[in-house]
C-alpha cells in the first residue's frame, strides 16, 4: 500500500488522486479521438461539460452517502452534516457518478437534437479506460478491496483501515484487467465493422462490464450497504446488465434511436 507518493510540509501527492487525474485525462483524450472519429460535433460537449461535471459529483456523492449513511451520520449535528461537501474525503460512488452524469448527457441530447447513442459509443470505452488507470490508484490506496483467498496472487495489506490480516483478492487489479480489455474489444470491433447499429457499441459494452462487477462483488471484502442481502452496488450491476440485455434484443432488429 502506497496510499501517499509524496509529501512535503506543503503538499501531500495522495496516489488515489494522482491515478484518477491521469485517469480523467486520458479517458478524455481518447473520449475526443473517438467522437472526432464517430463524426461528433465536440462544440456540443464543450458547451455542456460543466453541468455533466456537476451532475456527476452530485451523483457519486449522493450514492456514496446513501451506500454508507452511518458512517456519514454517525451522530446528527451541523458537524456532521457539513462532512456531506467535503468530496475530497474518497467518498465518492463510481455508479452514482455515472449514472447522474449519463443523465444529463441525455437531457442535453435531447434538448439539442443529438442522437444519445452516438455519443455513447465514443463515451463507453474511454470511460473504461479511465476506470482501469484508476484502479491502480485505489489498489496503490487499499480501498475497494476483496475478501480473503487461498490464490498465489492474493496480496496482503498492512492497514488497519482493512479487516483482513491474509492474503486477499486484489479486486482492483481484476478491476483493471476487465475493463482494459472491454474497451479493447470495444475499439477493435468498431473499426473492424464488428458493431453496426449505432449505440451498439456502447450497449454491449455496458452490458459486459456490469455483468463482470456483478459477480466480482461477491469476491469484495469492504463494507457496504446491505439490499435484501445483496451489496448495493451488486444490485446496481445486475439492474444495469439486465436493462442493457433487454435494450439490445428489443432493438436488435431495428434502427437505434435514443
Amino acid at each position: 500500500m502506497y496510499p501517499i507518493l509524496f509529501q512535503t510540509k506543503f503538499f501531500t501527492i495522495h496516489s488515489l488522486w494522482l491515478f484518477v487525474a491521469i485517469a480523467i485525462i486520458a479517458g478524455t483524450y481518447a473520449f475526443i479521438k473517438l467522437g472526432l472519429k464517430n463524426g461528433l460535433k465536440l462544440q456540443f460537449l464543450s458547451e455542456h461539460s460543466f453541468k455533466i461535471l456537476i451532475f456527476s459529483i452530485l451523483g457519486a456523492r449522493i450514492v456514496a452517502i446513501a451506500m454508507n449513511w452511518t458512517t456519514f451520520f454517525y451522530e446528527y449535528s451541523p458537524s456532521t452534516f457539513l462532512q456531506i461537501f467535503k468530496i475530497w474525503d474518497k467518498g465518492l460512488s463510481l455508479w452514482g457518478g455515472v449514472l447522474a452524469g449519463l443523465i444529463a448527457l441525455y437531457l442535453a441530447c435531447k434538448k439539442n437534437d443529438q442522437n444519445f447513442l452516438k455519443w455513447l459509443d465514443a463515451l463507453v470505452p474511454a470511460f473504461l479506460i479511465g476506470i482501469a488507470i484508476s484502479a491502480i490508484g485505489t489498489f496503490l490506496d487499499g480501498v475497494n478491496y476483496g475478501n480473503e483467498t487461498s490464490l498465489p496472487w492474493g496480496v496482503n495489506f498492512e492497514s488497519p483501515a482493512i479487516k483482513y490480516t491474509v492474503p486477499i483478492h486484489p479486486t482492483q487489479i481484476y478491476l483493471l484487467l476487465y475493463s482494459a480489455l472491454i474497451s479493447t474489444v470495444l475499439i477493435l470491433g468498431k473499426d473492424h465493422k464488428l458493431f453496426k447499429h449505432t449505440g451498439e457499441t456502447a450497449i454491449v459494452g455496458i452490458g459486459l462490464f456490469s455483468l463482470i462487477h456483478f459477480f466480482q462483488e461477491f469476491i469484495r471484502g469492504d463494507d457496504v450497504t446491505m439490499i435484501f442481502g445483496i451489496r448495493f452496488p451488486q444490485a446496481v450491476a445486475f439492474v444495469i446488465f439486465v436493462s442493457a440485455l433487454t435494450f439490445y434484443f428489443s432493438n436488435i432488429n431495428k434502427k437505434w434511436k435514443l
